[in-house]
């Protein structure tokens, strides 16, 4: 029975193999889109190679710019067509009669014009300077007069003073002082103010002069010079009069070597020397100083006047020193130890005293020898009068 059934299905199998395939039916071509004929390709090649070729042509050429400029703003007709010629017309002209029988001639000057030029074209009459009987004074004593004809209102009314002194002439001009006062004048002088008049009266003499020969020197009178100058002398015996005081008060230091007195200016210095006075480096005053100071300070006592104190070193830096960072605090530190002493003393009061340091920047020897240097270290004081 296997065997049978083995069979059957072999059989079946053959049977199957033997069976024909079916055939599929054929499927259809999809239509083609509709294009352009193959034709148009070419001749879309052949255009754009002459549109290239034309292209670097022109890259080539030199072209005309305003025509181009035509092109580019859209008027081909103005830059490659013919133009249309349009005519000018002239304006009508004529032949000027006036100028063809008429001609300019030379003015002929009138009578009136005559007699202007007569009178107003006549050389100035020279000064007739009067003569003196004194051939050596003939021209200066004529200058005098002529000047002081010039200048007579002026004289008249004290204005003017003219004068003759060795050859030249002197010419004062005063100052008119009824209507201001001195401070008004004082001020007047200060922003250097001129009134008018006195301009004009400079100019009339600058006027005059032209016509001298002799040498004119012009001086202004304020009216207050000698006021002035008794005032600047006064002032002047009261300054050395202090100066043989101070001198006299300090004799013995100044034969020690230890201060030195002079006169500068308006005002009275006082130089004393390191010498004795301060330990190197410190600003305390020592025992053999204090004398010294004491004539000072009674010499300044009983005066109003303004003192300053100054302190000066050498170039030597200063070193080893917890106090001073350098010679200007040790310079500004001795001075304010002599002002101390004079205020504590009680010859000077705080108000008129001052102090100042200078280090080794005003110096008044050298410093390249230890005599200059013992020099600088110095204490000044100055007596402002």
């Amino acid at each position: 029975m296997a065997e049978e059934d083995l069979n059957e299905e072999v059989l079946e199998e053959e049977e199957e193999d033997l069976t024909p395939p079916k055939k599929d039916k054929p499927k259809k071509c999809p239509e083609c889109p509709s294009m352009a004929p193959a034709w148009m390709a070419t001749f879309a090649d052949m255009a754009t190679l002459l549109m290239a070729f034309f292209v670097l042509i022109l890259s080539f050429t030199e072209s005309d710019k305003p025509s181009i400029n035509k092109i580019v703003s859209g008027s081909r007709a103005d830059s490659m067509g013919v133009q249309r010629e349009v005519p000018s017309v002239e304006p009508p002209t004529a032949e000027n009669m006036i100028a063809k029988n008429f001609k300019t001639a030379k003015v002929q000057p009138s009578f009136i014009v005559n007699v202007e030029e007569e009178t107003t074209d006549s050389d100035p009459q020279d000064i007739e300077l009067k003569s003196t009987d004194d051939p050596a004074d003939k021209d200066n004593n004529s200058d005098l007069q002529t000047l002081k004809q010039a200048l007579k209102k002026e004289i008249a009314k004290g204005k003017v003073e003219v004068t003759s002194e060795d050859g030249k002439i002197l010419v004062n001009v005063k100052e008119d002082q009824t209507d201001l006062n001195e401070s008004e004048r004082e001020d007047d002088r200060t922003k250097g103010q001129i009134d008018q008049e006195t301009l004009d009266l400079y100019a009339k003499i600058a006027e005059t002069q032209s016509y001298l020969s002799a040498e004119v020197e012009v001086s202004f009178d304020s009216g207050n010079s000698e006021e002035e100058r008794l005032k600047e002398q006064e002032k002047d015996e009261r300054i050395d009069d202090q100066l043989r005081k101070v001198k006299a008060d300090l004799n013995s230091a100044i034969n020690q070597g230890l201060a030195n007195v002079e006169r500068v200016g308006d005002q009275i210095l006082i130089q004393l020397s390191s010498q004795g006075s301060f330990r190197s480096g410190f600003a305390e005053l020592r025992t053999d100083f204090l004398p010294t100071l004491a004539q000072v300070a009674q010499t300044l006592d009983g005066s109003d006047a303004s003192i300053t104190v100054s302190g000066h070193t050498d170039n030597i830096p200063i070193a080893f020193s917890e106090r001073f960072e350098s010679n200007w605090d040790l310079s500004a530190a001795r001075a304010s130890a002599v002002a101390d002493y004079f205020m504590d003393a009680g010859r000077v009061t705080e108000e008129r005293i001052s102090v100042l340091g200078f280090a080794d920047t005003k110096p008044i020897a050298s410093n390249d020898n230890p005599t200059g240097r013992a020099q600088n270290r110095r204490i000044e004081i100055l007596v402002d009068n």
